[in-house]
């Protein structure tokens, strides 16, 4: 496994455990580094590994520190509140282009988009 070939014990910015994953011998993008994430923390969440892999403006951290991984899981909430803000507006956004109006002129119907 990848985290063996790492010191996690301190916090560490993504591209320099890709860095020091390179002078392991381990070429990875950081989409591969994202996805390794990933599967480990699907490890912790089904009590396979006592040690969660955390994040913070810090770097990543392997910790089974509470409080970082609530910091870490409060952070994936933030996230993921922000892209559906996102998603919302732009939907909305979409819906408000797409609006037509129908005018009576000269006593006929006319068709407004607004």
């Amino acid at each position: 496994m990848i985290f063996e070939l790492l010191d996690l014990k301190e916090w560490k910015k993504k591209k320099d455990i890709l860095k020091e994953l390179k002078k392991n011998g381990v070429r990875m993008s950081e989409r591969a580094w994202r996805k390794a994430v990933e599967l480990h923390n699907k490890k912790y969440f089904s009590h396979e590994t006592d040690k969660y892999l955390a994040h913070s403006s810090k770097g990543y951290k392997l910790t089974d520190n509470k409080d970082e991984i609530i910091a870490s899981a409060k952070d994936y909430r933030t996230r993921a509140f922000n892209q559906l803000v996102k998603a919302s507006k732009t939907l909305k956004a979409m819906g408000e282009n797409d609006n037509i109006r129908l005018e009576i002129k000269d006593g006929e119907f006319v068709v407004a988009q607004f």
